[in-house]
């Protein structure tokens, strides 16, 4: 099976090539817009460039391939709207229409984003819940969803959307949550900080370890029956449960066993998102997949590969 994944390079990308290069049945194709450096990926890994903007670039690329299965991880996840839209959906678009012209059979999995949903109230979000995007960047990300859904629609193409929650794990970039109170806490280990800067302890996130995501994205992906139960269909992918910051914060404590002085903004802001949880049921029972990586395991995963 030839499976290549676009945005290699990124969090979820270098991961989910770790994953696929240990699958013996797979050939596998690393997509990313710029060169990588020798090394980077495993050497089983065909390493390759386009930038998604260009059509004729994305379609040279499938022509030459001419994979099986496409984990479509690519994206752009801030910046202007413009240039949101320009990677997310005319990236996509640009993919899929590559695909349909010479590889009509390919699987794709396109990664969205739970960004989409914005706030649902307290309870745990399905799938079939109203889109409420809340950033330019969950705009980008339904209108993606709703192209792809609609290239499978009238088109055919065998498209899968799944919408991770937050992740985390080794590696993660400290612009995320998670990234920088690890980030922080090395900081002050190191005694360049005094406290640990935090917005807010109150929000609540459903958290997903990034090794637990890409093996539901390859469940998916690989089903036996991806046309009849997948395609033109959309799968949560999450942990279930949800965590507060200050959560965050004490599992960290009773990790190290140290304790640390947060430091709050004088004002609060205002919580546009106050909670999110998955509803991951439609994706335990098509594909059998559940999370295995308990969150404290993943806290101090990331903060042995921080230090």
């Amino acid at each position: 099976m030839k499976v290549l994944v676009t945005g290699a390079s990124g969090f979820s990308g270098r991961q989910m090539v770790r994953q696929l290069a240990t699958e013996s049945s797979v050939a596998l194709f690393a997509l990313t817009h710029n060169p990588e450096p020798r090394g980077r990926f495993p050497d089983s890994a065909t390493c390759l460039n386009a930038d998604l903007t260009d059509p004729t670039k994305v379609a040279e690329t499938i022509r030459s391939v001419r994979p099986d299965a496409i984990m479509h991880l690519a994206g752009l996840n801030r910046g202007s709207l413009e240039d949101l839209l320009a990677i997310n959906v005319m990236g996509t678009r640009n993919l899929l229409e590559a695909v349909l012209s010479s590889q009509p059979a390919c699987r794709v999995l396109v990664v969205s984003s739970s960004a989409v949903y914005g706030y649902t109230g307290h309870q745990p979000v399905a799938e079939d819940s109203c889109l409420k995007p809340l950033t330019d960047y969950g705009v980008s990300k339904a209108a993606q969803e709703h192209l792809a859904l609609m290239y499978h629609a009238v088109h055919g193409a065998q498209v899968v959307i799944v919408r991770p929650f937050n992740l985390i794990g080794p590696d993660l970039p400290s612009s995320l949550v998670c990234g920088r109170i690890v980030q922080q806490v090395v900081e002050m280990e190191r005694g360049h900080r005094d406290a640990l800067d935090l917005m807010e302890t109150i929000s609540s996130r459903d958290f997903i370890d990034v090794r637990d995501a890409v093996k539901a994205y390859l469940a998916i992906l690989t089903h036996p029956d991806f046309a009849g139960e997948c395609a033109g269909t959309v799968f949560n992918v999450g942990s279930g449960t949800a965590h507060t910051v200050q959560e965050i914060f004490n599992d960290i404590k009773d990790i190290t066993g140290n304790n640390y002085r947060i430091r709050l903004q004088e004002k609060s802001p205002s919580l546009v998102l106050p909670f999110q949880q998955a509803d991951i049921g439609r994706v335990r029972k098509t594909t059998g997949w559940s999370p295995q990586i308990p969150f404290a395991e993943s806290l101090r995963d990331m903060l042995t590969a921080a230090r």
